[in-house]
């Protein structure tokens, strides 16, 4: 076997960039992720991991809830139902009076095995651990928590099942401070024996760092620029996770498109490439043209978008807009501070009049891949040996011949096989040692195997041929 060293210009390691697309459709309280329908089991009861019997309706087939991806992804169409473990009290007994899990002297055994708290019936993949001196826990547990709840040699359980949407909230304009995603005050419950506090929180200093980008990200704005505090003034959120783009949007990609019974009535979209959501398109039936105004803003590296245009879109189509409580706002009109509303609901009940509203969010993320590129070279004259028995000629009367003494050991030479093609039955080419690679191996410095590349058809290697293979590998 023949062994090389990569030379420092043969080894290349870069950061490759992409911009995956991605696009949200959310209507009647149904998000639709690029444009995907959800699609349905061939079972039914699965958990959510919010506690035991709680169900997601329809039987989604990844598991998880309708308009969400699955993380990991390892409960697909997974049947519940399959296993399912009770803790029997002592003096339990069965349909027939006999007493479960007796030892030899009939006695009754108290059966200590755990129920899992996420799923009810022990027939979904989860991530476990036990409780021992090695202090492992699983992230959704603190410390304090942890040792708390489960003695030594416990089962401690988590969930596989975790998803991610995008998220919506309507604030109507309030004059006090009220529990918003941009700025707002919590009361906080210690638990027993503390005292109740309220904190308060903003995005405010978030927000200042694009303000060298346009004014509009600035908390409170003033003229000539549209007067508002986004502390208490009319404002739709719209939160993406930064699972579906990465390291950050991409500036310019983010566009956002207001249905009304199928046309679209307004669409946003960041033509300047620093935030701002520029009106570029109103149906004629609006009251004013706001073509040309800034209707929001967009954070790239925080994934969210803030809707604060609250001038109407087309007709009043006497729509039931609500908040992400389920609470029925007072104005009817079509605006972009109502831009989500009923979209992402979960279960809350959805007016009749508000199936009229949709509502897409398009975007480019961008994701960086760490990739290491190698460099193979497959040199004049080298590699044309091989320790297959096909290579050789079969017929050679020195095929297995040798001579040996007391000193020395002596094979005889015997002749390549020649393997060179021609289409001519009549004539026999120059014979040519010649080999066929296959695949690539890829060695530490101690020689240990970490990698083999396979190529997708044998290379014809000649001595008066050479070749580079071009290996890359993500990291």
């Amino acid at each position: 076997m023949a062994l090389f060293k990569f030379d420092d210009n043969d080894v290349f390691i870069n950061i490759l960039e992409a911009y995956p697309e991605a696009s949200f459709y959310m209507a009647s309280g149904s998000v639709y992720i690029d444009n995907q329908p959800n699609l349905s089991g061939s079972f039914n009861g699965y958990t959510n991991g919010t506690g035991i019997g709680a169900k997601f309706e329809g039987a989604p087939v990844l598991g998880v809830a309708e308009g969400s991806i699955s993380l990991y992804e390892k409960n697909i169409n997974r049947p519940s139902g399959s296993i399912l473990t009770v803790v029997r009290d002592e003096g339990t007994t069965d349909s027939n009076g006999d007493l479960y899990g007796t030892n030899q002297f009939g006695d009754p055994i108290i059966e200590t095995v755990r129920v899992s708290e996420t799923d009810a019936t022990g027939s979904l993949i989860r991530p476990f651990v036990f409780r021992d001196g090695f202090k492992n826990s699983l992230k959704i547990y603190e410390n304090s928590d942890y040792n708390v709840l489960f003695d030594s040699g416990e089962l401690v359980e988590g969930s596989s099942n975790l998803s991610a949407s995008i998220s919506s909230y309507i604030y109507q304009e309030s004059l006090s401070r009220i529990a918003r995603v941009i700025a707002g005050k919590k009361t906080f419950q210690p638990g027993e024996g503390g005292t109740d506090f309220t904190g308060f929180f903003t995005i405010e200093n978030t927000l200042d760092k694009y303000t060298f980008k346009s004014p509009h990200f600035k908390m409170v704005t003033a003229a000539p620029l549209p007067v508002r505090d986004l502390k208490t003034a009319e404002v739709a959120v719209v939160s993406i996770p930064s699972i579906f783009y990465g390291k950050k949007i991409k500036p310019g990609s983010v566009e956002l498109n207001y249905y009304i019974s199928g046309s679209v009535v307004g669409t946003l979209k960041d033509r300047g490439y620093n935030g701002e959501l520029i009106q570029t398109f109103i149906t004629s039936s609006s009251p004013e043209d706001y073509s040309g105004s800034v209707a929001g803003i967009v954070l790239y590296n925080e994934g969210l978008i803030l809707l604060t245009g609250s001038y109407q879109l087309g007709v009043d189509n006497d729509i039931s807009y609500i908040d992400h409580y389920g609470n029925v706002l007072g104005a009817s009109i079509n605006k972009w501070t109502h831009f989500g509303s009923g979209g992402v609901t979960g279960s809350m009940a959805i007016p009749p009049t508000l199936a009229s509203a949709s509502y897409e969010v398009k975007f480019q993320g961008t994701t960086e891949t760490p990739t290491m590129m190698m460099m193979a070279h497959a040199k004049y004259g080298e590699l044309n040996w091989s320790n297959n028995p096909t290579f050789v000629d079969s017929t050679s009367p020195y095929l297995g011949a040798y001579s040996s003494n007391i000193y020395n050991y002596t094979e005889q030479d015997v002749l390549a096989a020649n393997v060179t093609d021609t289409q001519f039955a009549e004539y026999t080419p120059e014979k040519k040692r010649e080999t066929y690679i296959t695949k690539v191996a890829i060695y530490d410095d101690k020689r240990n195997l970490i990698g083999i590349a396979s190529v997708a058809n044998p290379v014809r290697k000649t001595e008066d041929r050479q070749y580079t293979f071009k290996l890359k590998l993500d990291l």
